[in-house]
């Protein structure tokens, strides 16, 4: 199969946003896709978004999904919520997938949660409820230090680079001490500096 086209997993984006507002399931776009929004250009082939989901949410979510056109998991989505672990919804003929995770517990995560901002995504001026940009540098200075993949460190630059005007560096260095990136945080932003100021 061909890898899912920019614009594939955009329509599936736009409509599982659509599915999750219709629901009244509170959500925040998270991962890549932020990081693309608030940063700068790449390739994701998936959408991460952090939802607040109840079980009175699954029967309408799953009926929103029919085969064949999507595939998605009522018993997953069930165990999903009870042991807080993603799940996906999958559109087979594009590849398109949207991983969906269960809000977790921890207090970093729900703060971001309670901070999500709603923003235009596109030209047509769609919007969805996204994590704020000091949010996504936190969050990805932390999958960093969880999986040492150097694409968290570049859309942590990119998106420092892209909001450098906006950013409560303040809130981030707060959050980074909390969290025991400090010292990456400070590395990212004089990068970012020499590089806006090239």
């Amino acid at each position: 199969m061909e890898p899912v086209r920019d614009y594939e997993l955009k329509a599936f984006f736009a409509y599982a946003i659509e599915v999750l507002e219709r629901l009244g399931v509170p959500y925040m776009v998270v991962g890549g896709f932020a990081a693309i929004l608030h940063g700068e250009p790449r390739l994701t082939i998936d959408v991460d978004i952090v939802v607040d989901m109840k079980p009175e949410h699954i029967g309408p979510f799953v009926a929103a999904f029919p085969i064949p056109d999507y595939y998605v998991s009522e018993e997953g989505i069930r165990d999903s919520l009870q042991r807080r672990y993603p799940f996906n919804v999958i559109q087979p003929a594009t590849g398109a997938k949207v991983d969906l995770i269960p809000l977790p517990r921890d207090l970093c995560t729900r703060a971001a949660f309670q901070r999500r901002q709603r923003l235009a995504y596109d030209e047509a001026g769609h919007s969805a409820t996204f994590i704020t940009p000091e949010d996504i540098i936190l969050a990805k200075l932390i999958a960093f230090r969880e999986t040492e993949s150097d694409k968290h460190l570049r859309d942590a630059r990119g998106v420092l680079v892209m909001q450098w005007e906006k950013l409560d560096l303040e809130a981030i260095r707060r959050g980074a001490r909390a969290a025991r990136v400090l010292g990456r945080f400070e590395e990212l932003l004089e990068a970012a500096r020499r590089e806006i100021e090239e």
